[in-house]
């Protein structure tokens, strides 16, 4: 099984785990913080879905109606992620203020600090396997699956240490849940705008770019215009370069071919490169297979 998929399940399990556990604790002991990180691990089951079938998809190969390969299906999950991500703070943020005002008899037991620990924990060692393996492979939903659960440990950690102070002050649980929920609309807003950079088609970066310059300018070519494009993990260029009106188109061919061969064994990420001799009126494209 290919190992961004493997993570995908393992974390859909860990997270349904986590999500019955705590909204049963949070149920019995009445702590709206409990319970609403039990709804967050609950949205988190929804994420890894999600992020599980967006990498399904993304693996696809090209095909006739998509001639490109299916790499945006990735970046389509983390934006579907982020949209889950928002909508469930928006129901922690209502809840906290609610039970603020309408306050329950907390009924804490050693089952409470167990689960929360158990959730910390599982956060921690998940957040570190994702983030991890979603930059090796330039994995966004990865990545953004991985975020989540960094959001998810901290929130676990807060909600673990509240427990001990809401026997001085019973507000805190409610509290507490405010912040949880504030906290990941922020991560919401700094999600949605990696994935929507991805969805319009941002650059592929100054790095990157000046690397291809730097190819193009080892032999001697003079370069008019380049465009990149990031789709998922893959680097789309379209290049417009200028070669001296005295030599031959055939000449011209292979100096773009040799310039396509250069930057394909040179930067792993370029997929699709688009060649346009401005002098010569001709035009190449080289897709990597």
């Amino acid at each position: 099984m290919n190992k961004k998929i493997f993570i995908s399940v393992l974390a859909v399990l860990a997270n349904i785990i986590l999500a019955i556990g705590k909204i049963i604790v949070g149920t019995i002991s009445k702590s709206a913080a409990i319970f609403a990180d039990g709804i967050n691990s609950g949205t988190d089951v929804v994420s890894s879905i999600i992020s599980y079938i967006g990498i399904k998809t993304a693996e696809k190969p090209a095909d006739k109606e998509h001639p490109y390969g299916h790499e945006k299906a990735e970046v389509i999950a983390g934006f579907v992620i982020t949209i889950i991500i928002f909508l469930s703070a928006l129901f922690i943020i209502y809840d906290a203020i609610k039970s603020f005002f309408i306050p329950s008899v907390l009924n804490l037991s050693y089952l409470a600090f167990g689960v929360m620990g158990l959730s910390a924990l599982i956060n921690f060692i998940m957040s570190q396997i994702k983030i991890h393996y979603g930059k090796k492979y330039d994995s966004v939903s990865l990545i953004s699956d991985g975020i989540h659960s960094r959001i998810d440990l901290l929130v676990s950690i807060g909600i673990f240490a509240g427990l001990f102070l809401i026997r001085f002050y019973s507000g805190i649980d409610s509290i507490l849940a405010l912040f949880v929920g504030l906290y990941i609309m922020k991560e919401a807003f700094a999600l949605g705008k990696e994935t929507t950079d991805s969805l319009i088609g941002s650059s592929a970066g100054e790095e990157l770019e000046e690397k291809i310059k730097e190819i193009i300018r080892k032999q001697n070519i003079d370069l008019i215009k380049l465009k990149t494009q990031k789709i998922g993990r893959k680097i789309f260029a379209e290049i417009s370069i200028k070669l001296a009106a005295k030599i031959k188109v055939e000449q011209a061919t292979s100096i773009t071919k040799k310039l396509e061969r250069n930057l394909i064994n040179n930067i792993d990420k370029l997929e699709y490169i688009s060649i346009q001799i401005e002098s010569h009126d001709v035009e190449t494209g080289y897709y990597k297979p």
